[in-house]
């Protein structure tokens, strides 16, 4: 069961080896369809926004081996339940660290220097005496100070990036890179620091670390209040680490100079929802995978983790329960 349709690389895997039922609509299955859909099957290959948990494997039944999403997240599966029934969980590992660590770049750069507002600005006619001293003042990116929340692979790679505009970098712990850090300390220029000095110090602050009951709302009135009012929030990791009605607030106060989005604490967001109208907050529609190249690995990696599990196999990036 294919729960949305997936790039050529991934179903061409699948057509292979596989009878094949697709939800043919670019609108998620509801979980009734979903529920109706996977009765029978031996892998559902899925995405975040299908809600995979004891019910859907029960409509399963005792012929699903493998779910497989089309993310690096699965926090949308009931990993534990899916363990229990000895069901393999596997997702799509690190294919999309370095697009996802471009999007956070480019929405840096797109606030700081105001991009799409000077955009916006001149295609509705608002430019009429060409070059201006006061025109669309921004802000540098080079040489000013970034907090990257979660240095697991995504961070590094934003960490990298940033280094060749000259940023000192904070960031908040994560293991696995320490060892590399402190083999490399002069070339990655990293500092490590709390949370609450990466809050108070940094001009850009990126969330890239997972969610989890530790990092849920991580993000709230609390922390904005001790940023700079110059500094400028970007989460290409999930909706819920901010706080979102916390975030609207600081804003709207001016405690922050502005966010760049590219998810929600609830997706699709809503028309109603006061960031849609801020000029200081460039949204995007979760794109930080969007790139043919990485979507189309995406694609192959998805259906070859079912392939390898169904003949016996370890796939290739198996959940580790």
């Amino acid at each position: 069961m294919v729960t949305r349709p997936i790039p050529e690389a991934g179903l061409n895997i699948l057509e292979t080896h596989c009878d094949l039922i697709i939800n043919q609509r670019k609108a998620p299955l509801r979980y009734p369809e979903l529920m109706n859909k996977v009765k029978g099957v031996n892998a559902i290959l899925c995405f975040l926004n299908d809600k995979i948990d004891k019910q859907i494997m029960d409509a399963a039944g005792p012929s699903l081996k493998v779910i497989s999403t089309f993310s690096t997240g699965y926090e949308h599966i009931d990993v534990s339940e899916a363990k229990r029934r000895r069901i393999n969980v596997c997702y799509t590992g690190d294919i999309l660290t370095e697009t996802t660590a471009d999007l956070a770049i480019g929405l840096m750069l797109s606030l700081g220097r105001r991009l799409v507002e000077a955009d916006k600005y001149l295609r509705k006619g608002k430019w009429k005496y060409g070059w201006n001293p006061d025109l669309m003042i921004g802000s540098d990116l080079h040489h000013k100070t970034l907090g990257v929340i979660g240095l697991g692979k995504i961070g590094s790679a934003i960490s990298r990036r940033a280094i060749g505009f000259g940023m000192k970098i904070l960031f908040t712990k994560r293991n696995f890179v320490l060892n590399d850090f402190r083999k490399n300390k002069a070339f990655y220029k990293l500092e490590y620091c709390n949370l609450q000095r990466l809050v108070k110090d940094s001009d850009y602050i990126v969330i890239s670390c997972t969610l989890n009951k530790d990092s849920y709302h991580l993000i709230d009135y609390e922390k904005i209040k001790m940023m700079k009012k110059n500094t400028y929030i970007i989460n290409i990791s999930r909706g819920k680490i901010i706080k979102e009605p916390d975030l609207i607030r600081g804003l709207k106060e001016g405690l922050i100079a502005g966010a760049g989005l590219d998810v929600f604490e609830d997706e699709p967001i809503r028309s109603n929802n006061p960031l849609i109208k801020m000029q200081n907050v460039v949204l995007l529609p979760h794109i930080g995978s969007a790139s043919i190249d990485t979507r189309n690995k995406m694609s192959e990696i998805a259906a070859s983790n079912i392939i390898y599990v169904l003949k016996g196999r370890q796939g290739l990036c198996k959940v580790k329960t």
